[in-house]
């Protein structure tokens, strides 16, 4: 019995000392461009939601422990509003030659902040960092250019709570890469 309990502990010891081409750990660091958009929406001065949409540029970074990774991604859209997501999620990739597909998702905090006319040319009023909830889940193909970078797209459907109201939102991402 004391050899059933102690094998776990054991092992569980044993695994830093494991190489990190294991997969057990890596790093991501994702320069991004593409388009977003994120449904019902509430700006000052109005009840109803509208949409922000637009093309995005920004950057994505992921640390991945075991099967757990710890997302951050920003995204600057051109016409003035900014979109932060910083979360916990798990990725699932098929390791096939030349291109690998890959299936993510994760949920965590969301901020959004947008000039006026991020939403309306004639708005007046800015909106302010606002905090919300959003889970997320995408899919992408991936090419490897050597051992470090790779080359990729990816598009990610998700559900956000914020500014009050509820909503759906799309991104849908090429990027080139960093992986360590």
């Amino acid at each position: 019995m004391r050899k059933i309990v102690f094998l776990p502990l054991i092992s569980l010891l044993m695994l830093p000392a494991l190489p990190a081409a294991a997969d057990f750990f890596a790093f991501e660091l994702d320069a991004q461009a593409g388009y977003a958009r994120f449904d019902n929406i509430e700006y000052p001065q109005s009840i109803d939601g509208t949409t922000l949409a637009g093309g995005t540029f920004g950057v994505r970074g992921k640390l991945e422990i075991l099967f757990l990774n710890a997302v951050f991604d920003y995204q600057h859209f051109i016409n003035n509003a900014d979109y932060l997501h910083a979360g916990l999620g798990m990725d699932f990739r098929l390791p096939t030659p030349g291109v690998e597909p890959f299936f993510r998702a994760s949920a965590g905090l969301m901020l959004l902040t947008a000039s006026a006319e991020a939403f309306d040319p004639q708005a007046a009023a800015k909106l302010v960092p606002t905090v919300g909830f959003q889970a997320r889940a995408g899919a992408g193909l991936e090419i490897p250019l050597g051992g470090f970078f790779a080359l990729g797209a990816a598009a990610d459907v998700g559900y956000h709570y914020i500014t009050a109201k509820h909503g759906w939102d799309l991104s849908v991402q090429g990027y080139f890469g960093l992986r360590i």
